[in-house]
């Protein structure tokens, strides 16, 4: 397998006011095509800083990213905006679906964000919604979808470009069992037909259990707890 995303010695660390607070130290990361892996720790542990300098949305203050073999590191966030554009998707726990829109239009508009053109976004759209299970949802607004169904939207969003990499932020944090299971079977079966990669945090063994990997944030750092 080939390496899709790699960090190298990354520290991330803020001030609150003459007080150094570390949230990451030394972290190394190797993630591969058709790769998932799932990170655990407590709240507050870090994963939500990973995932952003993962998904390009944070700059660590040391180390260096490569994605897809290139040094991102030091790329301008116009670049960086594409580069997230073009090869990653994410899913947040709160789904942040756009509360005015229908769950066809969150979709079609992040494809015509995306440069498709109208018709093809309009047929990409209703096929995405077909691979989550939500066609018979298409016209309604996230207030009248459950928290399952507003997620399996948010995974169809995250999946429109096709991206190398999926990265899920507690994907089920809001779920109960049946609802939490149901989504991740789904972003496991997704990213086995995409051949794309799976990166996700949660505080769930049993759903990280479902990865091929298992790494554990703790103490500010990335330790192997399970592979297969």
């Amino acid at each position: 397998m080939s390496e899709i995303l790699t960090l190298k010695d990354i520290s991330q660390y803020f001030f609150q006011g003459k007080n150094k607070i570390d949230v990451l130290k030394s972290v190394d990361l190797i993630l591969s095509s058709s790769q998932k892996i799932a990170i655990i720790g407590s709240s507050g542990s870090g994963k939500t800083s990973l995932l952003n300098i993962i998904s390009l949305m944070e700059r660590p203050k040391s180390g260096s990213v490569f994605l897809l073999g290139n040094s991102v590191t030091e790329t301008n966030d116009n670049d960086k905006s594409d580069l997230r554009k073009n090869n990653i998707g994410y899913v947040h726990q709160k789904n942040s679906l756009l509360m005015e829109f229908t769950a066809f239009e969150n979709i079609y508009i992040s494809l015509l964000l995306n440069n498709y053109n109208k018709k093809y976004a309009k047929e990409k759209t209703m096929h995405l919604l077909d691979r989550v299970k939500m066609t018979h949802r298409h016209s309604h607004k996230p207030s009248s979808l459950s928290g399952g169904e507003q997620q399996r939207v948010a995974i169809a969003r995250a999946i429109s470009n096709n991206p190398e990499i999926i990265v899920a932020d507690e994907p089920t944090g809001n779920l109960d069992t049946k609802n939490s299971y149901m989504i991740i079977d789904e972003l496991c079966k997704i990213t086995e037909e995409n051949h794309s990669s799976l990166i996700l945090a949660t505080h769930d063994l049993d759903v990280a259990k479902k990865m091929n990997l298992i790494l554990e944030l703790n103490n500010k750092k990335l330790r192997v707890l399970n592979g297969n």
